[in-house]
């Protein structure tokens, strides 16, 4: 307890009239055990009065006060920092090392670096401000990277829809800009639809070392999986569920089946049943991404997840800090996300009456801060039993309204998109 050095900082303080010292030090009444009634008492007489008091007058407030003999000033502001730091790090420590005791060893690494950044960033150390002078040379570095592509040329991974690729630059995942990509849409709207499409497109066109999870947070794994099949075996969704294909059709997706298993990249899906029938919190997700690797990720969807095992009471608070909280974690991974969101009733009931009707931003249901923490968003609207309208309402630093539509043959597996000034595109 670094009692002496708490006073000598306050001595220090009222006698040379230096607030300055606590102000550039960062050092709040946090930082006292001892006096921090004291140290309380003189920062709103400061603020209050416009100078500091006299240190007659704080020991006449005070009983415990007294006079103490200084040393250097820099080393006692360190010793209250120090002390601080060793009471606020401690628990972290201690709770890393009971995991680590149960012999969960790479769950006790990854609690205590994930636990260890939220703390350099509590106290202000996890980095410095961004030079516009000294990051120069690196902003134009990184544009020659990318300098001469062609027009129709994207920078990120593709979503499987060319109006969209063209309109947004894909999935991004590079220093600067790494994706929040919201999708969201009323109920049975096909918003899983969509989102997985985009995840298994962008898969099965990129290189070895792609390695996403889908996290299922409302259908199960197989599901999902069968979606997958549908558009990549091309066979029908509902005869893979009946038992009801050809024979022909059986023999090719046997075929299929075989040259997936030669595979040396996967997909990973998580639903509730691989996380013990409860709903995910936001670290287990982080702690998974870490330990299995996986370079970006899918959430289906963002209400259905949670911050901690409590989470209850004002839904509308609830979802504002759990997108609050993927938007760190992307941003903190580097790994970009698809996020699946529910649109409000309004939405839903004013797209059943007429389906010419667009789902904007202003539909994003609970809280518009979902919309704020996207980089890019697309809403969906489901035209027919096999047509929908996907409408770019976010695209940061670049255009957005952008509408196309797309047909998906749940029999054939075919996903196509009508649009005259491209013609049909079949993946």
């Amino acid at each position: 307890m670094a009692a002496i050095e708490e006073l000598q900082l306050l001595n220090h303080v009222l006698n040379v009239k230096e607030w300055g010292v606590v102000e550039d030090a960062g050092i709040t009444e946090d930082y006292f055990q001892v006096y921090k009634d004291t140290f309380e008492y003189v920062k709103n007489f400061k603020k209050n009065k416009g100078f500091l008091p006299t240190i007659e007058t704080v020991m006449n407030k005070f009983e415990m006060f007294e006079l103490v003999e200084l040393e250097n000033i820099d080393h006692v502001v360190q010793a209250v920092r120090e002390d601080f730091l060793y009471r606020e790090f401690k628990p972290i420590l201690v709770s890393a090392s009971e995991t680590f005791a149960k012999k969960e060893t790479t769950a006790a690494i990854q609690q205590l670096q994930m636990e260890a950044g939220r703390f350099l960033k509590s106290i202000g150390l996890s980095g410095q401000g961004y030079s516009y002078i000294e990051n120069a040379q690196e902003r134009l570095d990184t544009y020659d990277k990318i300098h001469g592509r062609a027009q129709d040329e994207i920078i990120g991974m593709t979503t499987g829809f060319k109006p969209l690729d063209l309109a947004t630059n894909g999935l991004e995942y590079t220093d600067g800009a790494v994706d929040y990509f919201l999708v969201f849409a009323p109920t049975n709207m096909g918003k899983t639809l969509i989102s997985s499409f985009m995840m298994s497109a962008a898969w099965n066109s990129t290189l070895d070392d792609d390695y996403p999870a889908y996290f299922a947070l409302e259908q199960r794994a197989s599901e999902i999986a069968h979606h997958w099949d549908n558009t990549l075996a091309k066979v029908s969704r509902l005869a893979l569920t009946r038992g009801t294909l050809s024979n022909e059709k059986r023999d090719a997706y046997a075929e299929f089946i075989d040259r997936l298993k030669q595979k040396k990249k996967d997909m990973v899906i998580y639903d509730l049943k691989s996380n013990g029938g409860k709903p995910f919190m936001l670290d287990e997700i982080r702690r998974i991404l870490e330990r299995e690797g996986h370079n970006r990720w899918t959430l289906d969807q963002l209400s259905k997840l949670r911050l901690t095992s409590r989470d209850s009471g004002d839904l509308r608070q609830r979802l504002f800090d759990v997108s609050a909280g993927v938007r760190d974690l992307i941003l903190d991974t580097g790994k970009p996300a698809i996020v699946v969101a529910q649109a409000n009733r309004d939405a839903l009931k004013r797209v059943k009456k007429d389906t010419t009707e667009n789902v904007d931003a202003g539909d994003i249901g609970e809280t518009f801060a979902i919309v704020q923490d996207a980089s890019k968003g697309i809403s969906i609207v489901k035209v027919s039993d096999n047509t929908f309208r996907i409408l770019v309402i976010k695209n940061r630093e670049n255009a957005s309204g952008q509408s196309f539509l797309v047909r998906y043959d749940f029999d054939s597996g075919i996903v196509s998109i009508l649009d005259d000034s491209i013609q049909e595109q079949y993946f």
